[in-house]
């Protein structure tokens, strides 16, 4: 009996239909979607009212806003003491933000990184991934773990802050306001847009895991396919939603930064936070899916050096190894007496 079953009689919602599922399912990640639109559009304007550098507003009021939907599925998963969700959504996320959206982003676009500040970013993407894998060589991590995490996002938001002072391009500078959202009439407006998007991600991230869990017990999904796959998607969607968007409007350049800034709060942020509420244990969560992370990650360092082209062939590369990794969670094995 896939444990997805088990997880559905637990957390899942209290119905077998499948059309209700779905629809709570589309409501949950419309919610999402929405709800982290307010709050990076709310964000990102109250930063700006308070003087707040660009690029540390693009590298992480924009960054974290877009992972803000994994944040809550792993508060709520860790609340409810479900480890491999709560663990396996930050694992997944930044595999598929690396594989599924760099990969799309560069094969569809030519990628634009900031020269200055990305280039010191991505090794930080690294040493994240780095830090949560070691911390998690036991499935387990405790609030002193997570402690480590959360004083490894403050040293990040701390860099980030004192390295856009020394940003001497005007340009770099002059493009990144150009991707920041639009500023509200008013603080008042962008702090009712931030309470606004935390509740509707609140909300999202319920209804989300919920159906989700209920879904995958009905087809007899895997916990692995589950925690490290379905869930980890369906949280990329305002990501998805964004980069649809710039493709619609067949923008000449696609901005890879905020990809790096998400993915390093996914791995000091997301799982930081959630073991802080909670301490986690994630028994299904392995060393190849934590290896996975980690090469993901790697794999990010030589597009930065790469002309389109070759970028384009990296692109395409993270495209096949994410689908690869896709097919072997769909086919693992399930453990029982776990």
């Amino acid at each position: 009996m896939p444990l997805a079953s088990l997880f559905s009689s637990q957390i899942g919602l209290e119905t077998s239909d499948p059309l209700q599922v779905v629809i709570v399912l589309v409501a949950g990640i419309l919610l999402q979607v929405y709800g982290a639109k307010l709050l990076v559009g709310g964000g990102a304007g109250l930063a700006r009212h308070f003087g707040v550098h660009p690029l540390v507003i693009g590298s992480t009021v924009v960054a974290f806003g877009s992972s803000a939907p994994e944040l809550f599925i792993s508060l709520w998963a860790a609340g409810k003491s479900q480890g491999d969700i709560a663990v396996g959504n930050a694992v997944g996320s930044v595999i598929a933000n690396i594989g599924l959206i760099l990969g799309l982003s560069a094969v569809a676009r030519p990628l634009r990184f900031r020269p200055q500040l990305f280039h010191a970013e991505a090794p930080i993407m690294v040493a994240a991934a780095a830090l949560a894998a070691f911390l998690l060589r036991n499935s387990w991590i405790g609030r002193f773990e997570a402690s480590l995490l959360c004083f490894g996002l403050v040293v990040y938001a701390v860099f980030v802050w004192f390295s856009a002072q020394v940003e001497a391009d005007s340009a770099v500078i002059e493009r990144m306001e150009k991707d920041l959202p639009a500023s509200g009439a008013s603080r008042r407006v962008e702090l009712v847009q931030v309470v606004g998007g935390v509740v509707l991600l609140v909300a999202g991230s319920r209804y989300l895991v919920k159906a989700a869990v209920t879904g995958a017990g009905m087809v007899e999904m895997t916990n692995s396919a589950l925690s490290l796959a379905a869930i980890p998607l369906l949280a990329s969607a305002p990501e998805l939603f964004v980069l649809i968007t710039a493709l619609a409007k067949k923008e000449k350049e696609l901005a890879g930064g905020v990809v790096v800034g998400a993915c390093i709060f996914n791995c000091l942020g997301v799982l930081g936070l959630s073991a802080l509420l909670r301490p986690v244990l994630a028994p299904n969560i392995n060393q190849m899916d934590l290896g996975v992370m980690l090469i993901a990650t790697i794999a990010v360092l030589p597009l930065l050096q790469a002309g389109p082209r070759r970028r384009q062939a990296i692109g395409a590369g993270l495209l096949v190894g994410y689908g690869l990794y896709l097919t072997q969670l769909l086919g693992r094995h399930i453990h029982q007496g776990l």
